[in-house]
């Protein structure tokens, strides 16, 4: 029985080393799985903390984003008015063009008319000169002429009045019976000097 019972007692402080072996692996074993349960714990901990924070990166980058977009659609709206500006700006500028080359056009004409215009009274101040040295002329024929005219007169008439003079002679020669005296004849002489 004592051997027996020692070698149930071997075997039995044999399966308990195994036993202890065991529970040592196990005990091993389950820090290592701790361990690794910790580890892989703490990386997803930070893999979460690492989403999040891409998440919040990737929500600012969306309002970042929207924020561009806004004002990219401001700074379109911003370059359409410009170009409409622009555009409205042009058409002025042809209008303008095309008005400004019609009054250089009737400027133009203005200025040939204003030649014209300037030679033609260049030309009728001539005329008007060589008219009026014609006209001097012509009144100055006219005085001489009537100078002339009266001249002849005045000789006619004294001619007129010699031949008067000369017939009441002529008659008083010839009938010198008709005045009483000399002195009649004197008076008589007198009045026809007169």
């Amino acid at each position: 029985e004592e051997e027996a019972l020692l070698s149930e007692m071997d075997v039995t402080g044999q399966a308990f080393e195994d036993m202890q072996e065991q529970n040592i692996r196990l005990m091993q074993q389950l820090r290592e799985k701790d361990d690794a349960n910790f580890k892989l714990m703490s990386e997803r901990i930070k893999s979460n903390q690492i989403h999040k924070l891409l998440k919040e990166e990737k929500e600012e980058l969306g309002d970042q984003v929207l924020t561009l977009k806004t004002q990219v659609d401001a700074q379109l709206q911003v370059v359409k008015k410009l170009e409409e500006k622009e555009q409205l700006l042009q058409t002025n500028l042809t209008a303008m063009e095309k008005e400004l080359s019609l009054r250089t056009q009737t400027l133009d004409m203005h200025k040939r008319k204003a030649v014209e215009a300037a030679q033609l009274a260049e030309d009728l101040k001539l005329q008007l000169e060589a008219d009026q040295k014609k006209l001097s002329e012509v009144q100055n024929d006219i005085i001489e002429s009537s100078v002339a005219r009266e001249k002849e007169n005045f000789n006619y008439k004294r001619a007129q009045e010699d031949i008067s003079k000369l017939r009441r002679k002529l008659e008083r020669q010839k009938k010198p019976e008709m005045f009483t005296n000399c002195d009649e004849i004197l008076m008589e002489e007198i009045k026809d000097y007169k």
